[in-house]
């Protein structure tokens, strides 16, 4: 059924009402979009704004995503993650699954090297290994090259790619992220690692690359979409997204890399 009958004459363009225009879709969206920023312009000295009801629906919506077949929700928190609708960071994608694989092991028995679970779970693991992070639930200020962790259960989120580019100290040493991982490849009875990709040119080109991890080690690689806070899984051919954007979220990854020993997850 069309808006009015008889009207198709030259000229005149008439829409139908069971199948919009996609062209005049855009439009009114753009109109929209505008309006809104010019609306909220405006309301800027007052502290006020007007957000399209999608982003008020999903104020209380925490965002999904699936590993290895489970479901599993982002974890928000104030530092370091973000909440929605706002765009956060990977460590909500990170922490859900540590999570996860912490509820599969004895807390006491894990090594976690880089201080990250003190900042969301104090005291969860009893051994936290940061030669740099001040935070006092850090148990020891030494190398992960100076700790024995075999048969331990080791936990790392984020930190490999730290090593040896001088971020947390000095760089060009022989201590680096490759040299870290086959460490803990070499040593640990399981682990849950994860590295963002765009970081550290090194791990992008063999982590990220044709890099071949032993039989027993599963290597998961996740992308997340270019807007938004949705997370898939993806081939490593795929995975080799940059890192950072457009603020908020310019220091931020957009793919990483799960890698794990155990089959807990």
């Amino acid at each position: 059924m069309r808006l009015a009958e008889g009207l198709d004459a030259p000229g005149i363009h008439v829409v139908s009402a069971l199948e919009p225009n996609s062209a005049a879709r855009k439009r009114r969206a753009s109109y929209r979009q505008r309006f809104l920023r010019s609306v909220n312009l405006l309301l800027k000295p007052t502290g006020l704004a007007i957000f399209p009801l999608w982003r008020l629906d999903s104020f209380n919506r925490i965002p999904r995503f699936t590993f290895g077949q489970r479901s599993y929700e982002c974890f928000c928190h104030r530092h370091n993650c973000g909440f929605p609708p706002s765009r956060m960071t990977e460590r909500p994608v990170e922490l859900a699954i540590a999570d996860r694989w912490l509820e599969q092991v004895d807390g006491e028995g894990v090594i976690e090297i880089g201080a990250v679970t003190p900042y969301y779970w104090p005291r969860r693991i009893s051994t936290v290994v940061d030669p740099y992070d001040p935070h006092p639930l850090v148990t020891h200020h030494v190398s992960l090259f100076n700790v024995d962790l075999s048969g331990r259960d080791v936990l790392t989120i984020s930190t490999l790619e730290h090593i040896g580019v001088g971020d947390y100290g000095p760089a060009g040493t022989n201590e680096t992220a490759l040299n870290a991982l086959e460490k803990i490849l070499r040593e640990s009875k399981r682990f849950l690692v994860t590295v963002p990709h765009g970081y550290n040119a090194t791990v992008d080109a063999t982590l990220f690359g044709k890099f071949r991890f032993p039989r027993d080690v599963s290597a998961t690689y996740m992308v997340r979409s270019e807007y938004g806070n949705d997370w898939r899984e993806a081939s490593v051919e795929h995975a080799a997204i940059p890192y950072g954007g457009c603020e908020p979220d310019a220091h931020s990854a957009n793919s990483l890399l799960i890698v794990e020993r155990g089959g807990l997850l």
